[in-house]
């Protein structure tokens, strides 16, 4: 045979094997779609994978479980990822008014999640405000919780929330500012339009990043639901954020815990450690040059310490 028939031959042989090697199960379509009625709202949810269940909490509030994707889709090759839009966002159901927009009303809506997927217990990621929702979750239903990781989370107490604020101010360039100002001066940022909330999203969020460029790797694909209700739903849930202090239950935790922080995150690090330092037994994982979004800033080193913390037996 000649060499180039032969070299051809093994470059046809390998692509053929390729197109039939099965996919990745975070590259193919969501397993499972649907709806959970509880507590007077539709939450819509996907699942992705087999195996142990873990709850995906996305962040916000009034975020939906997009952003999050396609970066912990990888986590579905070893999980049964479960993700989630809360009520109000997303393709979920529910009116924003005082009444509803409560943390208590979001861990309810949670564990009716878990009930009408017919779990006992569930392992549990928050992202940001999604962690604080998993720490609330875990200290209202300890029995019902697995594992915990909790993703560049807010802190034990609400006293992060000013750092915060001034670390997101004073990270944003001037050019970022400017655009802000005038997103929020046009047409479809008045009618609450996705594309405008989008790319309002997308600026205001770029100082979260140590890496300010990343930004534009973050998904924003806004739902109707979302691009209208996300300004009210971070109004009346910031109210509820403003005063709360979990130490005390935080101290009572058995479950095992992975807290995962950037070390350029703009919620200062103390948080994290402070965090670590009131839950027993938890680990703690610190990323270096990497701000709030660890699944984008830092995804190897982030995946992996959610595969090491998942798969270990104690």
């Amino acid at each position: 045979m000649r060499t180039g028939h032969f070299v051809k031959g093994l470059f046809t042989l390998g692509f053929v094997l390729l197109s039939i090697a099965p996919l990745p199960i975070w590259a193919q379509q969501a397993a499972n779609r649907g709806r959970a009625n509880v507590n007077g709202v539709s939450l819509y949810y996907e699942i992705y994978g087999q195996g142990a269940p873990l709850v995906i909490i996305h962040g916000g509030p009034g975020l939906d479980h997009t952003y999050l994707l396609p970066q912990l889709l990888k986590l579905a090759d070893h999980y049964r990822l479960i993700f989630y839009d809360q009520r109000g966002s997303g393709n979920s159901t529910g009116t924003v008014d005082s009444a509803s927009m409560t943390i208590g009303t979001f861990v309810r809506d949670l564990d009716g999640l878990r009930a009408a997927l017919k779990l006992d217990t569930i392992n549990l990621l928050g992202h940001s405000w999604g962690g604080l929702l998993a720490m609330e979750y875990a200290c209202t239903f300890p029995t019902r919780v697995g594992k915990i990781i909790l993703e560049n989370s807010a802190g034990p107490t609400s006293e992060w929330e000013l750092p915060l604020g001034r670390n997101r101010e004073s990270r944003r360039t001037p050019a970022d500012s400017v655009a802000l100002v005038k997103i929020m001066g046009s047409a479809g940022f008045a009618k609450r339009a996705p594309p405008a909330m989008e790319q309002f999203a997308r600026v205001f969020f770029r100082s979260y990043f140590h890496n300010q460029s990343l930004a534009d790797s973050l998904t924003l694909t806004f739902s109707q639901e979302t691009a209208k209700n996300i300004l009210p739903i971070f109004a009346f849930m910031g109210r509820q954020i403003a005063s709360y202090d979990l130490r005390p239950e935080l101290r009572k935790l058995e479950c095992p815990v992975l807290i995962i922080a950037g070390d350029d995150d703009p919620i200062p690090l103390s948080y994290a450690e402070q965090t670590h330092e009131l839950i027993h037994g938890s680990k703690l994982v610190v990323l270096k040059d990497c701000g709030h979004f660890s699944f984008i800033e830092a995804p190897r080193r982030f995946l992996s310490a959610c595969d090491d913390f998942l798969s270990d037996a104690k």
